[in-house]
């Protein structure tokens, strides 16, 4: 049985200038892999960017190597720039 593929996104002004400042990857992997079904998850950080988001999860979702699972982590601050929610549910058509 083939492996399930997962893809993180994680979205961050302050990772996407200090990729060593994350630790969601770090911290998913061994519960990924202790499963025994998941590959070893891929990644990408962007800043909290509507089009960079939409681009990576559209690609994700839609692209040729899709994943099964893609999971969001960050940009769910209250400030007026933080828009992951609202952009990860709000796609154009």
């Amino acid at each position: 049985m083939d492996k399930l593929r997962v893809a993180i996104l994680i979205v961050s002004d302050t990772a996407s200038a200090n990729p060593a400042s994350d630790k969601v990857v770090d911290a998913l992997t061994p519960i990924f892999a202790a499963e025994g079904k998941w590959e070893s998850p891929a990644f990408r950080i962007v800043p909290d960017n509507v089009g960079q988001i939409q681009q990576c999860v559209c690609e994700w979702a839609d692209g040729p190597s899709w994943y099964n699972l893609i999971l969001l982590s960050g940009g769910t601050g209250f400030a007026i720039k933080d828009n992951t929610p609202e952009v990860s549910l709000c796609f154009p058509n």
